[in-house]
């Protein structure tokens, strides 16, 4: 395990033909050179084909040269420890002889190369690995710009129900902190919710692994929310919005329609009545040769009807929250 390649002391055989079996005609890129002075002893097809020199150009070059300016101190501390089996160096970035950088993950280890104490290296060319996963680091960073931009409240939770991640706005309505609740399974950061229709509906959105949408009043926290609930490959993505405000207004206007009903009711029924008896007695009025004792008759029923009517339309006004 882990055994390297080439002699680690000059007491081993070394000879051209193993170097040639071993090195020159792998596939993968290997080079060796000088841990003092840092020239390269020995470089193969592989990696002369990866860099773009012709062999006598890359053996009059030193290790530092391949790689740009500004990894040149990490490679001297690197090593300084002398590795005898492979150590993995991971990602470095190196250059090519027209001068383009490229990602290579380097393997290595120390080994006597001709009595020089050396480095035989492994550059394996992983630039297209690295820039994928660049470019998917920066779409999920484009991801989480959007999602802490976003008005609704966010939080991604996986299939143990645990948090896997939450944005501002869901901080927000929670009234806590995102580090409160990473990690932290959702039921036990609100136990409340366990085992009401909120929660049963949450389980049919993870096991039948279909969307949802509900609005409903989260009493432990004192909001109403529309919750919007989309299966994914590991968990759930739930968006949800504070409707509280537009709760209390619908609340509101439910209550005006209730008033306004009463005042249709109170116009339909009680207005009625004394209105139909004023138009009756205006027409009694009216008549000609009518004795002043009934004319006296009429005004005063009037005047009752009138002060019943009055009354009414106060009422009226009181119902309908409208002071005089």
């Amino acid at each position: 395990m882990n055994k390297p390649l080439l002699p680690q002391n000059e007491d081993d055989v070394y000879t051209h033909d193993n170097y040639h079996k071993i090195i020159e005609e792998s596939p993968v890129p290997m080079y060796i050179f000088d841990l003092n002075t840092l020239a390269f002893l020995e470089v193969n097809k592989a990696a002369l084909t990866q860099y773009g020199y012709e062999k006598d150009e890359f053996l009059s070059l030193l290790a530092t040269q391949i790689r740009p300016k500004e990894e040149v101190n990490s490679l001297k501390v690197a090593i300084q420890d002398f590795h005898a089996t492979y150590y993995d160096f991971g990602n470095w970035k190196h250059l090519r002889k027209n001068g383009e950088t490229f990602f290579v993950h380097i393997f290595a280890h120390g080994t006597i190369y001709k009595g020089r104490k050396a480095q035989f290296v492994m550059a394996i060319d992983v630039d297209q690995k690295v820039e994928a996963q660049q470019e998917l680091l920066e779409k999920n960073a484009e991801i989480e710009d959007i999602l802490e931009s976003i008005t609704d409240g966010f939080y991604a939770i996986n299939e143990k129900w645990e948090v896997t991640y939450i944005n501002k706005e869901a901080e927000r309505i929670f009234d806590c902190k995102r580090e409160d609740l990473l990690g932290k399974n959702i039921w036990e950061f609100f136990p409340a919710v366990k085992d009401t229709a909120v929660h049963a509906e949450f389980e049919r959105a993870m096991q039948q692994k279909v969307s949802s949408h509900f609005d409903t009043l989260l009493e432990s926290l004192g909001v109403w929310a529309s919750i919007s609930i989309y299966p994914k490959k590991d968990g759930l993505s739930v968006y949800f919005v504070d409707i509280t405000a537009q709760q209390k207004h619908t609340q509101m206007i439910e209550k005006q329609n209730e008033q306004l009903k009463k005042i249709s009711w109170l116009q339909s029924h009680e207005v009625r009545a004394p209105l139909s008896n004023i138009l009756g007695l205006v027409q009694l009025l009216n008549k000609d040769g009518l004795p002043n004792n009934e004319q006296l008759e009429i005004i005063e029923l009037l005047n009752d009807a009138a002060t019943k009517l009055d009354g009414i339309v106060k009422n009226i006004s009181d119902q309908a929250n409208i002071e005089e």
